[in-house]
């Protein structure tokens, strides 16, 4: 997929307004969803948290990650079609009644704030399922109170080439990492070579 075929809604073919109001309610209730950490989230994060060499990237993973379900569509140049793939891949535990982020602070802000994952930071101009469909910009919304203020302009501006950036970014590491699951038999202990045999299955 390149920024060409990637799709925005009408309603953002001149640019999105956004300003995180730092809430932490897209950080509570992940019933709904996951957060996906990747390699490097996985690298910056365990450093910012002083987790050192490989025993401490098995301690960072025992203690903050779970592997959970993904999802991908490929379409391998030498077919006529493509498939969607169901395979596994990390995110983070919650916890608490609210399902909450463990980096989640009492005051409602992110504690690792310049450290947090791509997804995090991407949030929403880089997320291909926002920017493409009115109806879960609208369903997030409910929640955000940023994305209310989107929806009528209010915030800082992002002008589409930014908005195709982030998301050509987010569609690259899932690529890439669906690649290189696919080349190691879709085992992620052979692609993770650090992470502990029993971590947390969903």
């Amino acid at each position: 997929m390149t920024t060409s075929e990637i799709k925005v809604l009408k309603k953002f073919e001149n640019g999105i307004h956004f300003t995180c109001q730092m809430c932490g309610e897209c950080c509570r209730g992940f019933q709904e969803g996951e957060v996906y950490v990747f390699r490097n989230d996985i690298l910056v994060l365990a450093k910012h948290l002083n987790f050192k060499g490989v025993s401490g990237l098995k301690k960072f993973c025992q203690k903050y990650l779970k592997i959970v379900d993904q999802k991908f569509y490929w379409k391998d140049p030498k077919t006529k079609r493509g498939r969607t793939y169901n395979f596994q891949a990390l995110g983070f535990k919650f916890t608490g009644d609210d399902e909450h982020c463990e980096f989640l602070g009492e005051d409602s802000k992110c504690t690792v704030h310049q450290a947090r994952p791509f997804q995090c930071r991407a949030f929403p101009i880089g997320w291909n399922m926002l920017i493409n469909n009115l109806r879960n910009f609208r369903d997030y919304s409910k929640k955000c109170p940023a994305l209310q203020d989107s929806l009528d302009n209010i915030g800082k501006f992002y002008s589409k080439g930014e908005i195709l950036k982030w998301a050509q970014k987010e569609y690259e590491m899932e690529r890439n990492f669906f690649l290189e699951m696919k080349k190691n038999d879709f085992d992620i202990f052979k692609v993770y070579k650090f992470l502990p045999k029993d971590i947390t299955t969903l």
